[in-house]
């Protein structure tokens, strides 16, 4: 079992969530990630009493808006607090160029200053009033400049705060995440740095897969300067490792960066060199590493889409197709049809084909899509093909629906910023609610 999810699946855990004591379902995430009472109970923005009396009291009766709100604090799948997996309502979208990569950086000042209150809270990071005032990119140079001492914690809760990591990033938990990852990267370079000569190799693949959640938030971010020190570091640290998924994944991270940057030759050659290397370690036997091979190839077809290749792109995600029907639908999280899906909707929409990406968009239903981050991806690419066909009507619609199902993306994200922005200069007039739109997300 792996044990990045481990303690979702204990018996006890199961038990107790049957039976409506997610008290103790709390408590066992909470000690799952190492956060002490203190801790999580700041996180959460209660009280540590009342932390304490929520795991304990077994008889408690819980708000419904309780219950999504420490889901989504500490990580908790739906299913063990009783929710529904999604509450997303796509009935008001109609489908029938946009922003690139290249845009302005997001909205992170935000982000990152909501992120080094929690840190400098959390007093595991220097409290400098420099460091709080630049927010999280200032605390992660703290970080991978060595000023930041921390004391190493076991293999399981640093695979159990991994764990939680990715599961921000995947549900578009930004601001979480934000606040999480200098603390978590500080802990794996600790321990990578203290391991025995046996324990090196998981240590190191444990610190590469640390690097890569921050190199995708960074992504996130539109902060290349950063990602590219992270997805080095990756690189580097994975190379160390025993794990070959997470070198490919480290390499795939680099090669974005690298594409962000306009160096798309180079990000195109390592990708596929990672997919060659990758099925070549690994032949390709189980489903995972096919997904994470069909995911390289999905991700090089988006690279040749963005240099006007079609024949390459349309035969990488050819290739990318045949990996992902190896794959199944059956793991969260890994590489699938849907996931294919959604890259043929991209692809489309950057090599101007915004009617064929509009056509892939009505066969996809966002519903099935179970990770956030990837229906974010959806609603990117529906809205930008939207406005590339001049839909405004159906644009907007498709940023509410996003605006809905995954908000910090919408808040933070340039591609929503930038489109919501053209939407108020070219059609408010025709777009009845679109100036309040604009105002959530903090634009005006």
């Amino acid at each position: 079992m792996s044990t990045q999810t481990a303690w979702t699946t204990m018996p006890a855990v199961a038990h107790a969530a049957s039976r409506g004591d997610f008290g103790t379902v709390l408590r066992t995430a909470r000690v799952a990630t190492g956060l002490t009472l203190q801790k999580a109970a700041s996180l959460a923005g209660v009280s540590a009493s009342t932390l304490s009396r929520m795991e304990t009291k077994s008889n408690r009766h819980w708000d419904v808006r309780d219950l999504r709100r420490l889901a989504e604090v500490f990580a908790i799948p739906a299913h063990l607090f009783g929710l529904s997996q999604s509450t997303i309502d796509t009935s008001t979208v109609s489908l029938s160029a946009g922003v690139d990569e290249d845009g302005d950086p997001m909205r992170r000042r935000d982000l990152i200053t909501t992120a080094a209150v929690a840190l400098t809270a959390a007093s595991v990071l220097p409290t400098h009033p420099a460091a709080a005032a630049h927010g999280m990119a200032n605390t992660l140079e703290n970080v991978l400049f060595g000023r930041v001492d921390v004391a190493p914690i076991p293999g399981h809760q640093l695979a159990a705060q991994l764990a939680a990591a990715r599961a921000d990033y995947r549900a578009t938990r930004y601001t979480q995440l934000a606040r999480r990852l200098p603390h978590l990267l500080a802990r794996a370079i600790a321990n990578r740095d203290s391991a025995a000569v046996h324990e090196l190799p998981m240590a190191a693949s444990r610190l590469a897969q640390a690097y890569n959640i921050a190199t995708q938030l960074l992504i996130k971010l539109h902060d290349n300067g950063m990602a590219w020190a992270t997805a080095d570091r990756a690189v580097q640290a994975a190379r160390s490792g025993d794990d070959p998924v997470t070198l490919a994944e480290a390499r795939r991270l680099a090669a974005t960066v690298m594409r962000r940057t306009h160096h798309r030759d180079g990000a195109q050659k390592l990708m596929l060199d990672a997919a060659q290397a990758l099925q070549a370690d690994t032949g390709l036997l189980d489903a995972t590493h096919s997904a994470v091979y069909g995911q390289l190839l999905a991700a090089a077809s988006y690279t040749a889409a963005m240099h006007d290749d079609r024949d390459t792109a349309w035969t990488l995600l050819g290739e990318a197709e045949t990996a992902a029907r190896r794959t199944g639908d059956t793991k969260a999280g890994q590489f699938n049809s849907l996931d294919l899906a959604v890259y043929k909707i991209s692809v489309s929409r950057v090599l101007g084909d915004y009617g064929t990406a509009v056509d892939y968009a009505r066969q996809v239903d966002p519903v099935r899509i179970v990770m956030p981050e990837r229906r974010a991806r959806y609603w990117e690419d529906t809205a930008l093909a939207l406005h590339g066909r001049g839909r405004p009507q159906a644009t907007f619609q498709a940023l509410l629906a996003a605006e809905r199902d995954t908000p910090q993306e919408v808040r933070y994200r340039p591609w929503a910023q930038q489109l919501t922005t053209d939407l108020l200069t070219r059609d408010s007039r025709n777009l009845p609610g679109v100036r309040e739109f604009a105002n959530r997300i903090g634009l005006i």
